[in-house]
């Protein structure tokens, strides 16, 4: 049997899809849905009401965290859909700035 998801993957983590339709899509991690899946939400489509399943073995971790969504999470609390969107938001302008920081050199 393999390792528990909680032990590589965290509420509130971003991940980015690897496989399928959504290939290269960013999600936020919204809770496991059994031993097998992650529920995910990107403040579009999927919404914590209505979040994507998704095999974890389709998703790369990244080291980005919205702990506001863990903290809401274990708390029983809604998550504020526009917060989670300004995250993605925010963590795919840090990546442009990365990516335009190392092309400069």
């Amino acid at each position: 049997m393999g390792k528990p998801l909680d032990d590589e993957y965290r509420v509130g983590q971003l991940v980015v899809s690897k496989r399928g339709k959504d290939a290269g899509h960013k999600y936020v991690i919204v809770g496991f849905r059994g031993e097998k899946r992650l529920a995910l939400a990107d403040a579009g489509k999927f919404n914590v009401d209505r979040p994507k399943s998704k095999n974890p073995k389709h998703v790369m971790p990244t080291t980005h965290v919205m702990k506001e969504t863990a903290a809401c999470v274990e708390a029983g609390k809604n998550i504020n859909r526009g917060e989670l969107c300004r995250f993605l938001e925010s963590v795919e302008r840090g990546i442009e700035t990365e990516r335009q920081g190392s092309d400069g050199e």
